[in-house]
């Protein structure tokens, strides 16, 4: 007769035979951490990490002590922890992401050549954006966005065209907690409606609600499955002596998102049509 093997102290058998859920009381410790600092890119102390996230000092100094050893946040003279740029390298390490930057770059410096623009890349990052890939204008006066900044979904016509490609289920898990959060402008009524333009279009112009007199121009970019994986952007500038204008360079960064999505493996199938007839003029 077998002798009956007991859970150990860190699992937690399941009623009803599902598998069980293991403790991992250090690494949640760690990951509070860096969920924490990464709200507070001003840094905070190791009393200020204890009060936010209601623990000891004596259960997270051990924790600090090793995320900053192993590189993941930076001690400042001030006594201060800031999180590294070692989690962003990681990202950039990992094979999707790196195809899409390595396919992306060289289409995205012609595009800033074909319309005078600067143009970005993004992609989701739980409840927002980020910046993943950033492109300057030549010209002397621009506007760019900092690679690794992020941004409320909403905020952005790049958030717009990524949650307007999402199943209606899941986009409206998200809308219900950006609303929940304050983090959306207008109503439901009025989120839905531009999500559903957006998804219509296949792409969102609109006047920037964070910056004055720029155009947000954003495309979605898709892999081989014909999923959006990423945004295409542009913000747009009108200046004198800039030789394109808006139906212009939606144009370009529509062609550029495509290419891009070729160049992920996507086919004429996986691309939408092109709608030239909802591209406005001037």
């Amino acid at each position: 007769m077998k002798a009956a093997i007991e859970p150990s102290a860190d699992a937690v058998v399941a009623i009803g035979g599902a598998r069980p859920e293991y403790k991992a009381p250090a690494a949640d410790k760690a990951l509070d951490i860096l969920e924490f600092m990464a709200r507070r890119p001003d840094g905070v102390t190791q009393t200020e990490i204890s009060l936010g996230l209601g623990r000891s000092i004596h259960e997270i100094y051990r924790i600090i002590q090793l995320l900053e050893k192993r590189g993941y946040l930076v001690k400042t003279s001030s006594d201060r922890y800031r999180l590294s740029l070692k989690l962003f390298e990681l990202a950039h390490q990992y094979p999707p992401v790196n195809r899409l930057i390595d396919s992306a770059l060289p289409v995205m410096r012609r595009l800033v050549s074909d319309t005078d623009q600067s143009c970005h890349l993004v992609v989701l990052s739980g409840l927002h954006v980020l910046v993943l890939l950033q492109v300057d204008s030549l010209l002397p006066m621009r506007y760019s966005v900092a690679l690794g900044s992020q941004f409320p979904i909403l905020e952005t016509s790049s958030g717009a065209v990524l949650l307007a490609a999402m199943p209606k289920t899941e986009r409206q898990t998200i809308v219900d907690q950006l609303i929940v959060m304050g983090e959306a402008e207008g109503g439901r009524q009025e989120i839905v409606a531009r999500l559903d333009h957006a998804a219509e279009l296949d792409y969102e112009m609109r006047a920037s609600l964070a910056v004055e007199g720029c155009t947000n121009i954003s495309t979605p970019v898709r892999d081989h499955r014909g999923e959006v994986v990423a945004a295409l952007t542009v913000p747009y500038l009108k200046q004198k002596h800039i030789r394109f204008d808006r139906a212009g360079v939606l144009a370009s960064t529509r062609a550029a998102a495509v290419e891009i999505s070729r160049a992920l493996g996507a086919s004429d199938r996986t691309e939408p049509l092109a709608r030239a007839r909802n591209i406005p003029k001037g």
